[in-house]
């Protein structure tokens, strides 16, 4: 199982999950610190990115077995995934791998095969091009999506929800016990 492989003990994120959620939804809330506050939002958005992936392997551990409810697992996924693509949305790397990966290509193909130069050429364009716009599709993907839920009232909901869930959680119940049954 991937929690025996992993540096960090997560025995003691699971033990304190409520604690954890609440850490998280105050990372999420980091739009709120604006003016002189402002410092402090760019604290908990780094932080806020370490957070985001304890949460996605968290999440994974927790899954994995089968512990936890539904709703604790999908409000750390959104939580987690919003902390941790909040700083990445922003970063344009499509086109530095397809130009190292479309290289490394052409270097290949030149100790495999000994070609000329111009289908070097060809091999470079062609896998440079055609992982560009692989590439930047995901890259285009995660932008929109940590866009959406770095929005900050969708943020502030995120991270309000955490908090309770938190809370409740140290009480012994459940977010889910106040969403009435859906009945088709």
């Amino acid at each position: 199982m991937l929690a025996e492989n992993l540096p960090i003990d997560l025995g003691l994120l699971i033990a304190n999950l409520p604690i954890f959620l609440l850490v998280m939804g105050f990372t999420c809330l980091a739009p709120l610190f604006r003016g002189r506050l402002k410092p402090l939002s760019y604290i908990l958005i780094a932080a806020g990115f370490v957070v985001g992936i304890a949460a996605l392997v968290l999440v994974y551990v927790l899954f994995s077995s089968g512990r936890y409810d539904p709703f604790t697992l999908g409000i750390l996924t959104v939580a987690g995934l919003m902390l941790f693509l909040r700083p990445v949305k922003n970063i344009r790397w499509a086109a530095l791998v397809a130009f190292v990966i479309g290289a490394a290509a052409a270097y290949y193909a030149y100790l495999a095969f000994q070609v000329t130069t111009t289908v070097l050429i060809i091999v470079f364009v062609a896998a440079t091009l055609l992982l560009y716009l692989l590439f930047k599709f995901a890259e285009d993907l995660i932008g929109i999506v940590g866009a959406i839920l770095s929005f900050p009232p969708i943020a502030i909901i995120i991270g309000t929800i955490c908090v309770v869930q938190a809370i409740l959680m140290l009480m012994g119940q459940s977010l889910v016990a106040f969403i009435p049954p859906i009945r088709l």
